[in-house]
């Protein structure tokens, strides 16, 4: 408390007042003269999508054992692409969807227990690399599709 009282006496006893504090300058309130617009970003290259239309001969792993598959990727009538997945140990399955996304190759086959299997290849020329799943299994792919 002494200390407190010796600090109020002292500054009422010389009479000085301490000096205000400086103001802060305004803030600009419209553009800053001479600035340049940030250019536009560019836009993202476009992709192109490939024809997955031909045969593929796939190299796949199905419970636990290697196997050979060949699909066939057809343009149906209505624009769309349908075809067939054979295989030694498999009979012909149907493909009931496939969606190509640059030179991705996606497809959803009906699997011999009847649920879906997907297949996705991604396309590099004539090399082909990827995987497969369906519930329970599934691996990596590798293959070639076929000169049209």
């Amino acid at each position: 408390m002494a200390l407190g009282a010796a600090a109020c006496s002292s500054a009422s006893s010389t009479g000085a007042a301490a000096p205000p504090a400086p103001a802060a300058a305004p803030a600009p309130s419209g553009p800053v003269a001479n600035a340049t617009p940030a250019p536009a970003p560019a836009p993202a290259p476009r992709v192109r999508n490939i024809d997955p239309t031909g045969m593929y001969d796939v190299n796949i792993t199905a419970q636990g054992n290697p196997m050979a598959i060949n699909a066939v990727i057809e343009k149906k009538a209505d624009g769309t692409w349908g075809g067939t997945v054979t295989g030694d140990a498999i009979p012909p399955l149907p493909i009931r969807s496939v969606t190509v996304t640059g030179n991705s190759v996606k497809l959803v086959v009906t699997a011999p227990d009847g649920g879906d299997a997907f297949i996705t290849m991604v396309v590099d020329g004539t090399d082909i690399s990827g995987d497969w799943s369906m519930a329970g299994d599934g691996s990596k792919i590798t293959g070639k599709k076929r000169a049209k």
